[in-house]
């Protein structure tokens, strides 16, 4: 199987980072897997920049992209399974999803919502990734289960925006991004109890699992954003409680915000139907290491293969290298992702999508020419994300890595 890559480009002929030589793909298709690189306000030659002040056109032109770029990947909307929605601000949410309602009418993905720091620029104020599957069967298309409609539910009740809970699309599982609301939307369930949030969180997530004939044990990635970092602890004892002998992959952010100022936690999940997974490097949650529930650092399940956040935190024995130094931390993550993929006999070239998180928007010129040294070729997608905190305040960089074995 050979990775198509559409539309390459480099950030040296852009507006993002004209000082690095960085490689990336608008698309890239590897197998019935289309990852786009996170869309913004930027037009697709990345020279331009459309709706400064104006979030609702920078997600008019975000959304065009998107449109355009599944159309040349011979796909097209319809095979969005889950999009992932960056704001700088929760009051954007009201202007922003509107324009993707208008886009995604009658597609009815999964869906998660982020309020964070920071974008790649300050005058970014909207980014999307988009997760789409090309089906086995386009007549058939993807399962998509428990259907409804923001406007009957608690989050958004003035929007006409219909979604999914759960997608299963070939041996790909989405699931939406999970809180403390019952999976009817209509009830919260533990303000001011992130502890609370995560049991409720968790079982939507075995119910929804359930639903489409899977399980906890096709998980293979999580991805937990709270709002606060004193949180951590009792989120992930929680987390323990269902996935103990699980052993997925995972990332843990700090965010500015959610979809509701009440919500504390969400849980972002990747599942995968195939049989016989293989869970690699079993170790300790980073700086949970008194919680009894063993992570893995590589998931491989299929061709498909999901790492765990890498950071500056060493495979040998978990010590950061390069407090303080954020490009030794990128460093670090990079020979990480490395060793990971090779050690399951899988290659650099094989990444189709990157997702980095910084804590200062200013690390960014630092770690991206690490980053490029590293997938120098590989042409990758990628989003940028600027959050409030890591797993520890000391980490300073962390990447997230999917990719698909050849």
């Amino acid at each position: 199987m050979v990775h198509t890559r559409i539309r390459k480009g480099n950030t040296k002929t852009g507006i993002l980072l004209p000082n690095v030589d960085y490689c990336s793909s608008q698309s890239v298709i590897a197998g019935d897997q289309i990852f786009l690189l996170g869309q913004t306000g930027i037009t697709l030659d990345g020279k331009d920049f459309i709706g400064e002040n104006d979030p609702e056109k920078q997600a008019e032109n975000a959304m065009l992209n998107v449109e355009i770029l599944l159309k040349e990947s011979g796909s097209s909307l319809n095979d969005i399974c889950k999009i992932v929605v960056y704001t700088t601000d929760i009051s954007y949410r009201d202007q922003v999803y509107p324009v993707i309602a208008k886009y995604l009418k009658g597609v009815n993905p999964v869906s998660t919502g982020i309020v964070v720091k920071s974008l790649a620029k300050p005058y970014i104020d909207f980014e999307i990734d988009v997760w789409a599957v090309i089906p086995k069967n386009k007549n058939i298309g993807h399962l998509k289960l428990m259907l409804s409609n923001s406007k009957n539910g608690y989050l958004m009740p003035d929007l006409d925006f219909g979604n999914s809970k759960v997608v299963k699309a070939n041996d790909n599982i989405f699931l939406q991004g999970q809180t403390g609301l019952t999976l009817d939307g209509k009830k919260f369930i533990g303000k001011c109890d992130p502890e609370k949030q995560t049991d409720q969180a968790m079982k939507n997530i075995q119910e929804l699992l359930n639903k489409v004939g899977s399980n906890l044990e096709d998980i293979c990635k999580m991805t937990v954003y709270i709002k606060d970092l004193k949180y951590r602890p009792v989120i992930y004892k929680v987390i323990s409680k269902y996935l103990k002998n699980i052993l997925p992959v995972s990332t843990g952010l700090v965010i500015k915000g959610l979809a509701k100022n009440e919500l504390d936690v969400e849980i972002d999940i990747f599942a995968h139907s195939q049989k016989n997974k293989l869970r690699h490097f079993k170790s300790l949650p980073n700086y949970l290491s008194a919680l009894d529930f063993p992570l893995s650092k590589v998931v491989q399940s299929g061709k498909s293969i999901f790492l765990q956040g890498q950071t500056g935190l060493s495979l040998k024995n978990s010590k950061l290298i390069g407090k303080g130094d954020p490009e030794l931390q990128a460093e670090t993550a990079m020979y990480n992702v490395k060793i990971l993929l090779e050690s399951i006999g899988a290659k650099l070239d094989d990444i189709c999508k990157i997702i980095t998180y910084v804590t200062d928007i200013k690390t960014r010129d630092l770690v991206y020419p690490v980053i490029a040294r590293y997938i120098d070729g590989v042409y990758p997608t990628s989003t940028g994300i600027v959050v409030e905190s890591l797993a520890n305040r000391e980490l300073d960089f962390e990447i997230d890595i999917f990719a698909v074995l050849k």
